[in-house]
This record gives structure tokens, sequence and C-alpha cells, in this order.
């Protein structure tokens, strides 16, 4: 059994990625939908949960007993929870760690690589891009302004690095976390598959 963690920068095509992955290799696939399902145990509101996909019969939830969200739930003392709060993500780090045991898994986010960064049989990926391209094709996506996709950009990617700075006092880019860091602008989303395939079975020989 192994275990994916990928992290990405804005636009690199994280979830295609993901998804193709868990195909060819079997596994499951873990991202914000496994969130959409504890946000509802937690009280979240629903605008909150609307913005996760959902995968209710995704055979991964069933790692997510009831006593471990109803302890969530009494942490978080509030009538409407938060999914960045210190509490829920000191639970996070519970499940991901669940989910690592069960094996055959790709997490996308979360912070796995800080939480299982010393366990065994696992790939640590991140998916990054070149600034100016990540710029361009959002313009051309959203039609947008410069000014405005390199705000949202930035506004994204600054998120991900505080949450690591906050949660695991790690920095973001730091390439010692990762196992595999692949460049996106030059690489499709099928040849990143290919190459985190081929370092995974390099990583298990190891």
């Amino acid at each position: 059994m192994a275990v994916i963690t990928i992290n990405k920068e804005f636009g690199t095509h994280s979830q295609r990625v993901a998804s193709k992955l868990a195909e060819k290799l079997g596994y499951e696939y873990i991202g914000d939908q496994l969130l959409a399902q504890i946000a509802r145990e937690l009280n979240l509101s629903e605008h909150e949960a609307a913005t996760f996909r959902q995968t209710s019969k995704s055979s991964v939830l069933r790692l997510v007993d009831k006593y471990t969200c109803s302890i969530v739930q009494k942490v978080v003392d509030r009538e409407h929870g938060c999914l960045d709060d210190r509490a829920y993500s000191e639970k996070s780090k519970e499940l991901v760690e669940k989910l690592y045991d069960n094996g055959n898994v790709i997490i996308l986010g979360w912070g796995g690589q800080c939480i299982l960064r010393e366990k065994p049989d696992l790939l640590h990926v991140k998916l990054i891009k070149d600034p100016e391209l990540k710029i361009t094709e959002l313009m051309d996506q959203q039609h947008l302004t410069r000014k405005a996709a390199e705000h949202k950009i930035n506004n994204d990617e600054e998120d991900f690095k505080a949450y690591i700075k906050e949660y695991f006092n790690e920095d973001w880019n730091d390439a010692r976390l990762y196992d595999l860091i692949i460049d996106m602008g030059k690489n499709s989303v099928m040849e990143a598959v290919d190459l985190i395939c081929e370092n995974l079975k390099h990583k298990l020989k190891e």
C-alpha cells in the first residue's frame, strides 16, 4: 500500500491530475469533497459546504466515523464552524493520518506533506507553474485584467502559504517537503500522471 500527497500552485490542474492518477492506480482520491461531508457534521453553513464537491458514495467516507466527528463538533463551540479553525485543523490531522493507515489513497491538500512527513511508503508531490503563464492563462480564461488576475492568484497562494506556516511552522515553498516537483507549464495532465507513477515505483523500491 502507498499514499501520495499532492500540493499545488494556482492553475496547475491539480484536481484533474489527482483524478486521473487515481484512475490509473486504482487509488481513492481525497480532496475538497471530503470536507463537505465533515462540514455537515460540524454544522457549517450550507454556503460553505456548497463550495466543495459532493461524493457521498466514496468508500473513504466510511473512515470518518461518528465518534471522530462528534469530538470535532464539541471543539468547534459555535453555531457555525470555520474550515480553517485551529481546532478543526487538529482533527483534520487525525483524519489524514487515518487515511494514511488505510493506504492506497491520493490526498490533495490538507497539509499532507507535513502531517505525514516521516511516514514510509509515501510520495509527496508539488505542482508548479511559471508565474507569468499563470497570469496570462487566468486573464484569458476569466477575461480579467492583469491586475485582477495577479490579485486572485496571490490571494489564493498566500492562503496556502499561511496555512502551512500557521499550523505546521513550515515553508510551503521548501523543496525538502516534496519528493517530486512537476512544472505544469511544461507537462500535460497525463504526463504529470506518468511522472508520478514512475517516481512512486522508485520510491517504493527504496
